[in-house]
């Protein structure tokens, strides 16, 4: 069905489709370099941040990452499954479970870590300094923009 309408594009519009395009283009680079290892994105973002804070608990990590409770606990058994992570009760509520990396853990959040660099490089390639700065700024200026956009 064909309207004749013209759809008036806001300012911006042609940005926020490249950044939405460059963003889906990193995920499936992403997706591919470590599927080889086996893993998902998902599953590669809960193993660094256990790395980066042994002990963390999901309720922490569905925080961190901006996702459910629900969808970590279900990523976190299928890690501790494969033996990458071991889950004990946190001591000081035995409600929550601490996360912690097992040695497997540990050697393949190095290797999926190496495979985000290169890719991280890459995008890094096309920029120098000033503009790696400029864009860190103003991607910081829009997560504040959003952050203020209501319902949040």
């Amino acid at each position: 069905m064909k309207t004749g309408k013209k759809l008036d594009k806001t300012r911006g519009f042609d940005v926020w489709l490249a950044v939405g395009r460059t963003n889906m283009k990193v995920h499936r680079a992403l997706n591919q370099s470590l599927g080889e290892l086996d893993l998902s994105l998902a599953q590669h973002e809960i193993l660094l941040s256990i790395w980066q804070k042994s002990g963390i608990t999901q309720k922490h990590l569905a925080e961190n990452l901006l996702v459910v409770k629900s969808n970590v606990s279900a990523l976190v058994k299928k890690l501790e499954a494969r033996g990458l992570v071991h889950r004990d009760c946190d001591p000081c509520d035995t409600r929550n479970k601490c996360i912690t990396l097992t040695e497997a853990g540990k050697k393949l959040v190095q290797q999926s870590f190496e495979r985000q660099n290169r890719i991280i490089d890459a995008m890094a390639s096309v920029m120098n300094d000033k503009e790696l700065q400029m864009t860190a700024d103003v991607m910081a200026r829009v997560g504040k923009a959003l952050d203020r956009l209501p319902g949040k």
